[in-house]
């Protein structure tokens, strides 16, 4: 019996060791409490009664999960433990075996760093606590036999927590390979040195930079619409453009108050005149005054102008909420792409898996007799169909940040994390009609193109003022002396004060200021016609916009169940191939039949998000 029994033991742990890989996977794409039970057993192909087999529930296989990813440590424990290793050597082999392990295993720097973000409650947080508080006081007592004081002891802890913390965000974002070889003996050796001859502190501070570059920026949706608005050139330049038309504000205030100047003049006679004809002329003369002058009427043209430079501030208002929408729209719109970028290759990464799988099948089947050496080719050139498929997906992704960072200002090399997902709600847009007005009421650069009209009709009253006269006020206190020599004292100066009206009437200056008045009213038409213009665009941009969302939802709608409905059929036609039922082709049908509809829903979830901002952006929201 046992030689019977034997294959059977074996195939039991080949299928608890492949439950418990699918099982991380799975963890690292999506967390621990997002994974399910019918998920992994139609990853795997297998039933659920063969998942409930070597596994009671869940729980159970979590934690089986997170024991298989764990034995490492323990083993490394034992193996630091040896008296003959230098400190800088332990700690060495920490972060060699951590690297060691994460190229073994690709998938687990997904999954540890999922379960540090999973709920403290859960069961895996608690077993990860107990794991690090069990490191931690292996750590201690390692340092202890250093003879470190406790504060430089805990400072060498947190920095090697810190360091693998950051090989598994840098694994999980740019692969292990991305990881120097010879990174684990620098940081061993920086970190001793630091303890011993730096007091840890300046350690700290070696590291810090290394760790902060490390960690990618959590960017949400709201997060870089924020920081384009801060960053993007043509908000600031709109920013900069209402202040100067604020300022202008000012300056045509200034013209309603009363101008005051004071002037003073020194003159000396190099060569007199005659006298004879002149008089007799002292060889130093002083003269000063003080002006002050009033405008009391200018056809209007004080008052008017003070009106245009507020239509001017309020207007560039406008411009700068007209280019803020505008960035904000943008930026919603690239972080969808990215979003659907990544889901995508998300999909050819499944693919890719899927086919490969297929492949083992097939090979296992090859072998057992039962299939064809063709069938065995054709699954292998469909896995090198499927790779670059990724590759481009990928790319596509890469291409996309760097749009994304462009936009709001980033530096291209800067690392980002989207953290927001297509969250933009399933709202099916109303009745049409009302909308309109909504958008109207509410678009910024159509407001600003009322302005722009009532700028031009207000150039047509500063125009016509030019027939009108200018009446202003004067005052004026002057002093006058001279003097062979010296300064001029009594009697040889005085003083004297002026006042009066200044009236200017305009008779003829060659018919310009009636064209320039007919030029103004001829520009308040064009501007007329824009405003018409722009009312008719935006209802049209409403029209199209609306559209669009609407579509984008009933298509998301219809899409909602099929990638769900193409899983199963795909779980279903592998277990026929499995038995013989199904052929190749029915199983590459069923493989291509999940990833178009995944494209699909993916492309629809992105089409609504995109048309919602862009919806939202005609109403001028």
């Amino acid at each position: 019996m046992k030689p019977k029994q034997e294959p059977k033991i074996k195939k039991g742990d080949a299928t608890r060791q492949r439950i418990l890989e699918t099982a991380t996977e799975l963890m690292a794409e999506k967390g621990p409490d997002a994974v399910s039970m019918r998920e992994i057993s139609s990853k795997l192909g297998i039933t659920k009664p063969v998942l409930y087999y070597h596994f009671k529930d869940k729980d159970e296989l979590i934690k089986a999960a997170f024991v298989e990813g764990t034995k490492h440590i323990k083993e490394l424990t034992f193996e630091i433990a040896d008296e003959k290793l230098t400190l800088e050597q332990k700690i060495e082999k920490i972060f060699s075996n951590h690297m060691q392990f994460m190229q073994r295993y690709p998938e687990m720097p997904k999954c540890a760093l999922k379960i540090m973000a999973s709920p403290e409650s859960g069961a895996l947080a608690a077993m990860a606590r107990d794991l690090k508080l069990r490191n931690r006081s292996a750590m201690r007592a390692i340092l202890e036999k250093e003879r470190f004081p406790r504060r430089a002891a805990e400072n060498i802890i947190h920095m090697i927590s810190a360091v693998l913390t950051y090989f598994m965000v840098e694994a999980r974002e740019n692969g292990v390979a991305s990881l120097d070889k010879d990174l684990p003996g620098r940081l061993a050796r920086l970190i001793v040195t630091g303890a011993r001859h730096m007091k840890a502190a300046l350690a700290i501070l070696l590291l810090s930079p290394l760790l902060a570059a490390a960690a990618p920026q959590a960017l949400t949706l709201d997060g870089a619409v924020a920081a384009a608005l801060k960053n993007n050139a043509t908000v600031v330049n709109a920013e900069e453009t209402r202040r100067i038309y604020k300022e202008r504000v000012r300056e045509y205030w200034g013209s309603v108050f009363p101008q005051v100047s004071a002037s003073l003049l020194w003159s000396r006679y190099l060569d007199k005149p005659n006298a004879d004809i002149l008089g007799v002329k002292d060889a130093n003369t002083y003269t000063g005054s003080l002006d002050v002058s009033q405008v009391l009427w200018a056809g209007g043209k004080v008052a008017t102008g003070i009106k245009m430079a507020t239509i001017y501030s309020d207007a560039s208002g406008e411009q700068l909420k007209t280019a803020q929408k505008a960035v904000a729209r943008s930026v919603k719109q690239v972080y969808y792409s990215v979003l659907l970028a990544k889901a995508m290759s998300g999909v050819q990464e499944e693919s890719l898996s899927l086919a490969r799988q297929h492949l083992a099948t097939i090979e296992a089947q090859y072998k057992q007799g039962i299939a064809s050496d063709l069938a065995m080719l054709r699954q292998k050139v469909e896995v090198s169909n499927t790779e670059p498929a990724l590759t481009q997906a990928q790319n596509l992704y890469e291409i996309g940040l760097v749009e994304l960072k462009n936009l709001l200002g980033l530096d291209p090399e800067a690392e980002i994390d989207l953290t927001d997902g297509f969250n933009c709600g399933r709202r099916v847009p109303g009745e049409i009609t009302p909308l309109y007005a909504t958008a109207l009421a509410a678009r910024p650069d159509y407001r600003g193109m009322k302005y722009q009209r009532d700028l031009y009709h207000e150039m047509v009253s500063i125009e016509r003022a030019g027939h009108f006269p200018y009446l202003s006020a004067f005052a004026s206190r002057q002093y006058y002396g001279s003097k062979e020599s010296g300064f001029p004292q009594s009697p040889d100066r005085t003083w004297s004060t002026t006042a009066g009206l200044r009236l200017a009437l305009p008779l003829f200056a060659g018919g310009s200021v009636g064209s320039r008045t007919r030029q103004a009213k001829l520009q308040e038409g064009i501007a007329d016609t824009n405003l018409r213009e722009l009312e008719r665009r935006i209802k049209i941009e409403v029209k199209k916009a609306w559209l669009s969302m609407k579509e984008a939802s009933e298509r998301l709608e219809s899409q909602g169940t099929a990638v769900e409905t193409a899983r199963k059929a795909l779980a279903a036609t592998e277990v026929r191939f499995r038995n013989g039922l199904a052929g190749q082709l029915d199983l590459n049908d069923a493989t291509l039949a999940l990833n178009r509809a995944q494209t699909l829903y993916n492309q629809a979830q992105h089409d609504a998000c995109s048309a919602d901002a862009q919806l939202k952006w005609a109403l001028g929201e």
